[in-house]
């Protein structure tokens, strides 16, 4: 099979896909580059198997075609070797253990009051400009970029420089030309980031790494790379997409205002609803192994639905609704094991923050569109996303 992407409901799983949970065993998985290997969508199996050390990671994922990620490795040259979430002990390790200090939760509660103010002045400029508004560019995509480019210790000016590339990266319609040259821009940019650390250091991440003397200039450039990434895009599309899960039902909505005390029970119900990341990075057998009473070879791919075993009802009973009692902490939308997502702690933050303030600053807050007139839908990356979501108020 090929990995089916489309939500027919909007948060539920393809309901191929769903019913392969069901079933639970392994099913054999068509990649676009060509390679065959197995896709895991049971929760059990899911969370067994990625932290399974058995398994290596690879940069691939199913639908990414040869061309297209060759395009990009060769544009980025070499710094995907400072990409801590693609790496094995022990380089992972170094890598992780190099940043882990700023993303601890201790040191994301000092950011708070950084986060706070970013969405408070996010929340004045829709309040001047008035209704209706986009909120995934006006709202939920500054908030995680300011973040990030405070935390990285870059100016505001250059969001550009990493959303631009990551747009074209999760964009159908791009080419792998197109790929390639917006790579290339961003990596030298990167490298010229960590340069001007050298000679201009600051209070800020990069700074750190600069000066500890512990990563070698790819790996430098290549942490900053990821983290540009990975610090706004998912987080961008969790605040924005959790908007539109509690505004397409006017209860939930009120529901959710009512009880913003409890803003982190319903940010993980949310996390584990929406399941942003579709899927988790491929694993790489490194031996021949059994898997859930399937033989699997040494050199196969694996890759995991975090989809499906977000909404696996073994897991979490009545998986297709959103509730407050089902305890949804256990959830695999920040993986699991040693390649958990670094930045989770941050994430939680910036969303718990963004939701609870546009709640109190817009109580009427509403869709100006039908649901089933937004663009949403999974990217290659196995990233759901909306480009746009209208409201009013």
């Amino acid at each position: 099979m090929v990995l089916p992407t489309a939500r027919e409901n909007l948060f539920d799983p393809p309901p191929e896909l769903a019913a392969l949970c069901a079933v639970g065993a392994p099913r054999r998985l068509h990649y676009a580059d060509g390679h065959v290997g197995w896709l895991v969508t049971s929760y059990d199996q899911a969370r067994a198997l990625i932290a399974d050390r058995r398994f290596g990671v690879i940069m691939m994922q199913p639908l990414v075609d040869a061309e297209t990620q060759a395009s990009i490795e060769d544009a980025i040259g070499g710094l995907d070797g400072g990409f801590v979430s693609l790496k094995d002990p022990p380089d992972h390790t170094r890598l992780r253990r190099a940043v882990a200090d700023r993303f601890t939760p201790g040191r994301v509660a000092e950011r708070r009051a950084g986060i706070e103010r970013i969405v408070a002045d996010l929340l004045d400029a829709m309040e001047r400009t008035g209704p209706p508004a986009d909120l995934r560019s006006a709202f939920a995509l500054p908030i995680p970029a300011r973040v990030i480019c405070e935390l990285l210790g870059v100016p505001s000016g250059d969001e550009h420089r990493f959303l631009y590339p990551t747009d074209v990266m999760l964009d159908p319609s791009s080419t792998p030309e197109q790929a390639a040259a917006a790579f290339a821009g961003f990596a030298d940019y990167v490298r010229g980031v960590v340069e001007r650390k050298r000679t201009e250091p600051g209070d800020d991440l990069l700074t750190d790494l600069v000066q500890g003397g512990e990563l070698d200039d790819l790996e430098l450039a290549g942490m900053a790379m990821e983290l540009f990434i990975t610090g706004h895009e998912t987080t961008a599309n969790a605040i924005a997409l959790g908007a539109l899960a509690l505004l397409r039902d006017r209860d939930t909505w009120e529901a959710f205002r009512a009880d913003a005390e409890r803003v982190e029970d319903w940010c993980e119900e949310l996390l584990r609803f929406l399941s942003i990341v579709e899927q988790s990075f491929t694993r790489v057998a490194r031996e021949d192994l059994e898997l859930a009473g399937v033989a699997v070879r040494a050199g196969e791919r694996v890759t995991v639905s975090l989809l499906t075993a977000n909404h696996d009802p073994a897991a979490f009973p009545r998986p297709d609704s959103i509730s407050l009692g089902r305890g949804a902490r256990g959830h695999l939308a920040f993986g699991h094991g040693i390649h958990k997502c670094l930045g989770q702690h941050l994430a939680r933050a910036e969303m718990q923050v963004a939701l609870t303030g546009l709640a109190a600053r817009f109580p009427t807050l509403r869709l100006a569109a039908a649901p089933a007139d937004l663009t949403l839908g999974s990217a290659a990356e196995g990233v759901y996303r909306a480009t746009a979501l209208p409201v009013t108020w």
